[in-house]
């Protein structure tokens, strides 16, 4: 692949575009040289997300100790302009000219630098500065065929194929409010073992409490067993549960819990349902690896058919996006559409599993692939 590129220069040559006076530095492995005229950024190649380096078509990171000297030369509206340049094996390959849209925010813990480029790299570019791996290992689908008889099953099947195991301090039984709840519903009791199991689902961004809490509102006692990270809305089952539906209690989401404005919306999916519903989404939003298309024609969406495998839940979160899920192996999918257009949005473990999609010729808000 690079031998087609034909604009590889020396180190020292890509140094110079930063002018008289080049002060060498290192951040991670990326080599900044900073001169009396601009700035200039040398990344090692790779496929390394949240590490120095090139992670899609426009953004590079910059990540390692903390270099107080250059914190001007990173800022937002920087006086002189930032060169990009990554290292390949017969030289350096100029990238473009960038601006630096984030970082640490004091000279003493500028450890790193979030930059744009002014122009998005050519697919050829990319993928000689930031090779595709082949996929490694990926979960299968097979739990899909449980949703509807054991959804809980199927929740497990998913949560342990998709995350590896992680050695941590599992939750200890008895170290929340579980003896003054009485029994939890067996879903949620799932979702805890699940935790002690695979901990990273501990950690999304909305999670579900190892902690639920015993309030009340409007509706009378209830349990909160999840929220959000900006802690305006939350979910809740009745408590104690009561009558037919105590085993598989509904769920109804809070808008603005506890302000005088609270709204309560019922949720389409029972708990055991809205769970695996819940625990999708949310490892969508942690995935690695993104894609998300502009509006189209819903027609569109008709060559993804044979790939995707619809997951048969109803739609997330109907009052807002009403995102229907689908996955392949190693990859989910929400498909947001009505009759005449749709957004598609997938997350993957590995990158080279988003490549195919580029046959279909879709117009990417965002593509990590």
């Amino acid at each position: 692949m690079t031998r087609t590129l034909r604009s590889l220069i020396t180190e020292a040559a890509a140094l110079s575009v930063a002018g008289a006076g080049v002060i060498r530095y290192e951040m991670g492995t990326a080599l900044i040289g900073t001169g009396t005229d601009a700035t200039a950024v040398i990344v090692e190649p790779g496929d390394n997300p949240g590490v120095s380096g090139v992670q899609d078509a426009i953004k590079v990171l910059l990540r390692g100790d903390a270099v107080a000297a250059l914190h001007p030369r990173f800022q937002f509206r920087a006086p002189l302009p930032i060169h990009l340049f990554a290292r390949l094996d017969q030289g350096c390959l100029p990238l473009g000219t960038a601006l630096c849209r984030g970082g640490s925010s004091t000279p003493d813990r500028f450890n790193h630098a979030v930059l744009e480029l002014d122009r998005p790299l050519a697919r050829e570019i990319l993928d000689a500065v930031r090779p595709v791996p082949a996929p490694g290992p990926v979960p299968t689908v097979d739990w899909v065929d449980q949703v509807d008889t054991d959804p809980i099953g199927a929740l497990e099947s998913f949560v342990l194929g998709w995350f590896s195991a992680d050695e941590t301090e599992p939750i200890q039984e008895g170290s929340d409010e579980t003896g003054e709840l009485g029994n939890l519903p067996d879903a949620l009791t799932a979702f805890r073992r699940l935790a002690n199991l695979r901990p990273r689902i501990r950690d999304f961004y909305n999670p579900i409490l190892t902690k639920p809490r015993r309030t009340s509102g409007p509706l009378g006692a209830r349990l909160v067993f999840a929220r959000d990270g900006e802690g305006t809305r939350d979910w809740f089952i009745p408590w104690p549960p009561a009558g037919p539906g105590a085993a598989e209690p509904r769920v109804w989401l809070t808008e603005d819990p506890g302000s005088t404005d609270e709204e309560t919306i019922l949720e389409e999916e029972p708990l055991s349902r809205f769970l695996l519903q819940f625990t999708l989404y949310e490892t969508m939003n942690a995935a690695p690896y993104h894609a998300r298309t502009y509006c189209m024609p819903t027609r569109r969406l008709d060559p993804l058919w044979d790939a995707l495998c619809p997951v048969p839940l109803s739609p997330f979160m109907p009052t807002y996006e009403a995102d229907r899920f689908f996955v392949a192996p190693g990859m989910l999918a929400t498909v947001s559409s009505d009759e005449n257009e749709a957004v598609v949005t997938f997350a993957a473990l590995h990158r080279g599993t988003l490549i195919p999609l580029l046959k279909h010729g879709f117009r990417w808000f965002s593509f990590d692939g």
